[in-house]
């Protein structure tokens, strides 16, 4: 038999993301990913996993699904992170298990989600300084067309008396 330990949640990401991860093994619902890590043994021989997160009104979203072939005694670390944006894809990670893996990717998961979340503040302050600059822009020429149009009535006034 192999073993095949899935990386807890972090509260961090608990935190942001909310739902639950749904794990299936060859077809099946497995299992939902909690804050502990859950440990389950296999058959050697070729395994499709699929993890998921749930999202409002009963969806789901960040499929992502990868075939592994297990041998017999084989220990496996398999880490799903959630998709920042809902049209995106979560990823899965699987790689050899050891206690220093499993602590390096924990934090290497905290540590990608600030990084995101940094990166899609910065975007979203770039986009409103943006959004601001073109409204001043909108009011600028709208000023300008204004004072063209005062000066252009003020020229045909001053024509007919």
């Amino acid at each position: 038999m192999a073993k095949l330990v899935f990386l807890r949640r972090t509260q961090k990401e608990v935190d942001l993301f909310g739902g639950e991860v749904f794990i299936d093994i060859d077809g099946k619902n497995v299992g939902i990913l909690s804050m502990s890590n859950q440990t389950m043994e296999l058959a050697a021989g070729s395994h499709t996993i699929r993890m998921y997160k749930s999202h409002t009104y009963d969806t789901y979203i960040g499929f992502v699904e990868q075939t592994i072939t297990l041998v017999d005694d084989e220990a496996l670390l398999v880490r799903y992170s959630c998709p920042l944006m809902v049209s995106k894809p979560g990823s899965m990670i699987i790689t050899d298990y050891s206690v220093e893996k499993e602590t390096e990717l924990i934090e290497s998961k905290d540590n990608k989600i600030q990084k995101d979340l940094e990166i899609q503040e910065t975007e979203k302050k770039i986009a409103k300084d943006n959004y601001n600059k073109g409204v001043w822009i909108i009011i600028g020429i709208a000023f300008v067309v204004g004072v063209i149009y005062f000066i252009e009535m003020i020229t045909i006034d001053s024509y007919l008396i």
